[in-house]
């Protein structure tokens, strides 16, 4: 199956030939992002008239745009403007594997005196999921806070009548490495059970409790998911 985009983008004022860079060069770096297969990139007077991307399904085509004109700028200081790159995505062996694969888009925490309030994006084979919750600002009750937010905008991908909520988070030492523990409980008309995830801790520890929170769930997700 092939899924055609056209996103625009247009080079500004910054020159190929100023830059001393070949085509091929853009084009190896390209397919190192993410999702691309492999990339053709046209050039009319050393400018870029055209980019034409292969791409598996596996990412947003904005998202894979975005990442083109982040590296072209901070790589070749080429500023790329919305115009003439074309995406093509096609299911590749990689992508199926990957397909229901839920992934952290965004994370957003405010924080005001004992009040913090937490916004989670959840992405999905291309849709986003998104969910907000609020609440006391304890270190213990924060952790659970970003869990159940995260939980709240997974509600929104699983099928049928399942609640889930946030038993308990901790953070443990283990083989002296630091590791988010979240157990979740999930509840249906049948019956109540417990679902335990980790997470290693590499930089942001809030990150983290939503890895370990996704990470409890993935275990059962091939029989919730739609």
């Amino acid at each position: 199956m092939l899924v055609g985009y056209i996103i625009n983008s247009r080079s500004k004022g910054i020159t190929m030939e100023n830059n001393n860079v070949l085509p091929n060069e853009i084009e190896s770096v390209l397919n190192s992002i993410p999702g691309v297969l492999s990339s053709k990139i046209v050039v009319q007077d050393d400018n870029i008239e055209e980019m034409h991307i292969m791409a598996t399904t596996e990412r947003n085509p904005k998202q894979i745009s975005r990442d083109i004109q982040s590296i072209m700028f901070a790589k070749f200081n080429i500023d790329l403007d919305h115009k003439k790159i074309s995406i093509a995505q096609i299911h590749h062996a990689a992508t199926k594997r990957n397909e229901g694969r839920i992934e952290i888009e965004e994370i957003n925490i405010n924080v005001n005196g004992s009040h913090i309030k937490v916004g989670i994006k959840l992405l999905q084979d291309g849709v986003t999921y998104s969910a907000e919750e609020d609440g006391l600002n304890t270190i213990t009750n924060s952790y659970r806070v970003i869990s159940n937010t995260t939980l709240k905008a997974l509600q929104q991908i699983i099928k049928g009548n399942y609640i889930f909520t946030t038993e308990d988070v901790e953070r443990i030492t283990i083989g002296k490495k630091e590791v988010m523990v979240v157990a979740v409980s999930v509840v249906n008309y049948h019956h109540e059970e417990m679902l335990v995830g980790t997470a290693l801790v590499k930089g942001d520890f809030k990150e983290t409790i939503v890895r370990a929170t996704l990470d409890a769930v993935n275990r059962r997700l091939s029989k919730l998911l739609i």
